[in-house]
């Protein structure tokens, strides 16, 4: 498949790729960019049609990449996990989510851990329970803290809260790391929009890609 008549994409599903010739379609959906807020734990979503050939396994892990047609370096865009299928025709439509989506359940933290505890210890321990890592580049207050979570609290909600106080949102990287986007800071510049060489943002679907 090729976007704006220059760009490829591919996907590997669980270790078997499919190149531009078998992808018919592809996006990104991302509500980071739908409207200014702060704490935000945004989960993006793939959807990809594409002539599988075999059945990809059930919540398969899927990562797309893209590049312009006739350069060899593939960007990738993501780490996903399929969560929906729909067959037609011989077509396959995935629909597949970030790691955020594990931020759903109940925060039941270890009972060694010692309460109150700093935002950044209590996002690592998140993080690690989501099965990742926080991105090297987070800044956290080192004042702020969080109680034992009550009240049946998500990871996900804790993860808002601790977003809010610095305000910013939680993101999930191309290299699916969990990253506290500040709003209105500036990231360094390797936390910018992908972008060409021209200084054109790298898009997939429309959607612009961070990592």
């Amino acid at each position: 498949m090729k976007v704006h008549g220059e760009r490829e994409y591919k996907i590997d599903i669980a270790g078997t790729e499919y190149g531009p010739d078998r992808i018919e379609r592809a996006e990104i959906s991302q509500e980071l960019f739908s409207a200014p807020s702060v704490g935000g734990t945004v989960c993006a979503q793939l959807t990809v049609t594409f002539r599988p050939g075999e059945d990809p396994p059930r919540m398969a892990q899927v990562r797309p990449f893209a590049r312009d047609a006739g350069r060899a370096a593939w960007v990738p865009l993501g780490i996903f996990w399929i969560d929906r299928r729909t067959e037609r025709s011989g077509r396959l439509e995935i629909t597949c989510y970030d790691c955020m989506l594990k931020a759903e359940a109940e925060w039941i933290p270890d009972q060694v851990l010692e309460f109150p505890m700093s935002m950044e210890a209590a996002a690592r321990v998140i993080a690690a329970a989501m099965g990742t890592e926080l991105d090297e580049r987070c800044s956290f207050h080192p004042g702020y803290t969080v109680d034992y979570p009550a009240n049946e609290y998500t990871m996900r909600q804790v993860l808002g809260y601790i977003a809010a106080a610095h305000g910013g949102n939680w993101i999930v990287t191309a290299a699916g790391k969990l990253l506290l986007a500040p709003l209105f800071a500036s990231m360094p510049p390797e936390t910018s929009l992908l972008i060409e060489e021209n200084g054109s943002a790298i898009t997939f679907g429309g959607v612009r890609i961070k990592v």
